[in-house]
Order: C-alpha cells, then sequence, then structure tokens
C-alpha cells in the first residue's frame, strides 16, 4: 500500500492539477493516465485517475469497467479492487487492468461523479484507451499452426466381460468348494456283517492256502473276526488284548465256545513265530465264519442270518 501511495504522489507532482472556482459555478478538472498504454493480451496495466475540484465536493469513483462482451469476448477486465486516495482536495484513483483482445481497446469506464451543494459534474473518461498488440507475425501467412489435438477420449470398460470373468471365476471356486465337501463327506456306515463277510471272501480271493501261507491265511481271518466283533458286541475294542475281548465279549456255549482256543492260537502264530497246518488253518476259518454267523444272530434276530440258522436249526431237529 505505501508504494501505491508512492506512486499517487508521483503522479500528482507529475501532473499537477488546477481546481477552480468562478463564483458559485462548481469547476472541476480531471486527468488520467495509462500505464503502459501498450500491451500485449493478458498483460496487465493500470489507469490513474486525478479529479480537482473545491474544498467539501464528494467524489464518487467507478467500481470498474463495462463488462459487457463483444463477439463473446469481455475486452477489458478490472484484477482486484480499485484503490481510493485523497490528497487535500484532490481526488486519486488508481485501477489495475488486463486486455483480452488486440487493437486499440477502450477502456469504457462510467463517467466520475463529483456533486457539492447541489451542483454535480461529471468528468468523463470516454477517451481512455490502451493498444494491444498482436502476437502474430506482420505476415500472418508465415504461421503454421500446430495440428489440432485429437479428443481426449476415455477408455470404455467392457463390464460385461469383466462381470462374465468374475462369475465364471466364482462358479469354479463354488465348483471346487463342492467337490471337496463330496470328497471328504463322511462315509456311511457299513454294516459289520456285511463288511466281515466281504473281507472273508477278499481273502479267499487270494488264495493264500494254495500258495502255501497258512499262517497269513490264519491271522488275517482272525483279525477280520476281531474287527466284527468290535463292530458289533457292545464293550468291546480294537485294541482289546485277548483276555480283554473275552471278558468283554462273554462267549456263549457252542460255536462261540471254540473262540478262545483260536484267539490263543492266533497269539501264538502272531507273536511266538507258531506254526499252522493247512487242516487247522481250513478248519479254524469255517470256526470263525460260524463264530460271526451266530454273533449275529444272537445280537441281531430280525438279520436274514438269524432267520438262516432258526430255518436250518428247525430242520435238524
Amino acid at each position: 500500500m505505501t508504494f501505491v501511495s508512492l506512486l499517487l504522489l508521483l503522479w500528482q507532482a507529475v501532473a499537477p492539477q488546477v481546481a477552480q472556482t468562478r463564483g458559485d459555478e462548481l469547476t472541476v478538472q480531471m486527468g488520467f493516465r495509462v500505464s503502459p498504454d501498450t500491451v500485449l493480451i493478458g498483460q496487465p496495466f493500470s489507469l490513474f485517475v486525478k479529479v480537482l475540484a473545491p474544498k467539501g465536493v464528494r467524489f464518487e469513483f467507478p467500481s470498474g469497467p463495462d463488462t459487457a462482451t463483444q463477439n463473446g469476448v469481455r475486452p477489458i477486465e478490472l484484477r482486484g479492487e480499485r484503490i481510493v486516495s485523497m490528497l487535500g482536495d484532490t481526488a486519486v484513483a488508481l485501477y489495475h487492468l488486463v486486455a483480452w483482445d488486440i487493437g486499440t481497446q477502450p477502456l469504457k469506464f462510467p463517467d466520475v461523479r463529483v456533486t457539492f451543494e447541489g451542483q454535480e459534474r461529471r468528468p468523463t473518461l470516454g477517451g481512455a484507451s490502451v493498444f494491444v498488440k498482436s502476437v502474430l507475425p506482420a505476415d500472418t501467412s508465415l504461421r503454421v499452426p500446430k495440428p489440432a489435438r485429437p479428443l481426449i477420449v476415455l477408455p470404455v470398460i467392457n463390464w460385461l466381460l469383466w462381470a462374465a470373468l468374475l462369475a465364471g471365476a466364482i462358479a469354479l471356486v463354488l465348483l471346487w468348494w463342492a467337490w471337496r465337501r463330496w470328497r471328504n463327506r463322511p462315509k456311511p456306515p457299513i454294516d459289520p456283517y456285511v463288511w466281515a463277510q466281504s473281507e472273508f471272501a477278499r481273502i479267499e480271493a487270494r488264495h493264500l492256502l494254495e500258495d502255501g501261507q497258512y499262517a497269513q491265511y490264519f491271522t488275517e481271518m482272525v483279525d477280520v473276526t476281531r474287527a466284527y466283533l468290535a463292530g458289533r458286541v457292545p464293550g468291546v475294542r480294537r485294541s482289546d488284548t485277548t483276555s480283554e475281548l473275552l471278558r468283554a465279549m462273554k462267549p456263549r456255549d457252542g460255536v462261540e465256545a471254540t473262540l478262545p482256543g483260536l484267539l490263543d492260537k492266533a497269539d501264538v502264530v502272531k507273536f511266538a513265530r507258531g506254526d499252522v497246518t493247512l487242516d487247522e488253518a481250513r478248519q479254524a476259518a469255517r470256526d470263525l465264519k460260524a463264530v460271526v454267523d451266530h454273533v449275529e444272530a444272537r445280537l441281531n434276530p430280525e438279520s436274514q442270518v438269524a432267520k438262516r440258522l432258526a430255518s436250518a436249526k428247525a430242520r435238524a431237529a
């Protein structure tokens, strides 16, 4: 602000004006200066206005230039706000402007209004103008314009493709999850008697007796019988020893009475490398199958084996 005040004082010293009064007539003198008077488009310049009048007058400076456009262009534009200062009976105003069209551009400021005791004077600023130079060469035919830039084309995302890929990925994940569930599904329980009969048939199909593997044949038949008893008889476990199994099972008379001897013989064969003949192995297999049938008929009277044994017993009687 100090710099602006110094400029205003300098303007007052350079272009002094004299206020005159003749009788009751209000005499007003005004001067202005455009600096610089030649500019380029967009280059700021200033308008200094100085008004001299008798003491007691009232000054009203316009707010800025006329903002009407010409052919879509606003030739003169006010930058910032006007600066007004009073130096005695002299009023000084400063405008910061910018031009947006080439050639001689009138500033188009409204008149300054000066009033005193009912009298009014309107010094005009209609002669204020600035010359705006063109940046084009003297011979415009030498100017080679740059080629027009292409329009900004925003990338178009194919949402349908991405949605299809996402749906396919979700479908694959669901299929994998369903396959895992199916593979790890709990297997339905197998009836112990059905399982025992299938295992007996599997061992027989290996023809161990024909190959001379009597001990292996005998021990595998005993292991199937023990597994069946653990699955069917309450209290019997796969990990039971022979004495624990017999104590939990409590074999009945008849064919079940042969079970203790068969289990003891199996322990000798497995842990003491005992020998088994062909006839002993065959007889043991028949007895073990009979024990399984007898236990199944006793614990499950509605089974087919129970009905078959009952029918055979009735025919024998």
